[in-house]
């Protein structure tokens, strides 16, 4: 198979880490979940990716103004202390290249000894058949270290025949079923929601994700310990000038 994507990392240090990718999805929850992680956790950027899977963006650093660093459609991120990394994705996947991209993300990965992978997405909210429980799915592969915590947080397995779908996900299946055939520990967890304001589904996306994964001390508000990246600031543009008063 033919390479289509650029790796280049500053630091290769990453045995025995989780890994945790969003997928482009509804509300880009996912995504704005793992920027508020990014930024509460002052994780460190070790790595950046160019790929002919991805539509290009380019821009200012989105955790710090001050910074004379570029930022690009997909970077990668980790925090030591708690040994997590993220690949952050700000732009989508173009379907035809789709497979082969996420595959070489596996591999990569999997050449860096990896712990497993956890796939953050969203589903439209009209997708949810019953109302009165949880906003919250998992999927999760057999014998996964996390479906006892699951359970006892009492997360809602997501139901499914035949091939796995979440509609609205993004390649948040694929992605599933790449890990499976490599053989890697996997877990997806997702919400159901709506377009908008996805702020507030970005933070309960972190409180429920931080039930299996303790990113931060249990003995302190959560949100208390979150910190917004500034980019958040303009996430629906400039106000109107005051001159069209």
């Amino acid at each position: 198979m033919e390479k289509s994507t650029i790796w280049k990392f500053f630091d290769e240090c990453l045995d025995d880490y989780t890994l945790l990718v969003p997928s482009v999805a509804v509300g880009n929850v996912s995504q704005l979940a793992c920027d508020l992680l990014i930024s509460s956790l002052s994780m460190v950027k070790i790595g950046s990716v160019y790929t002919t899977a991805q539509i290009p963006v380019i821009g200012y650093d989105p955790y710090n103004l001050k910074s004379e660093n570029l930022s690009t459609s997909c970077e990668i991120y980790k925090s030591d202390t708690k040994k997590i990394c993220i690949l952050q994705i700000r732009s989508p996947l173009i379907y035809k290249y789709a497979k082969q991209f996420l595959e070489e993300v596996i591999e990569t990965f999997n050449k860096k000894n990896i712990k497993d992978v956890i796939i953050l997405t969203s589903s439209y909210a009209h997708e949810k058949k019953h109302i009165l429980t949880s906003s919250f799915r998992y999927v999760v592969n057999e014998g996964n270290p996390y479906t006892e915590k699951m359970k006892i947080e009492d997360i809602e397995k997501f139901k499914y025949d035949g091939d796995l779908k979440i509609l609205g996900g993004g390649f948040a299946s694929l992605l599933y079923k790449i890990c499976l055939e490599k053989s890697l520990s996997c877990l997806i967890l997702f919400k159901y929601c709506s377009e908008g304001d996805n702020i507030p589904d970005a933070y309960d996306m972190v409180s429920k994700l931080i039930k299996v994964l303790p990113l931060f001390p249990e003995n302190k508000d959560l949100f208390s310990q979150l910190v917004q990246p500034v980019s958040w600031r303009l996430l629906f543009g400039r106000p109107p000038p005051q001159d069209i008063y």
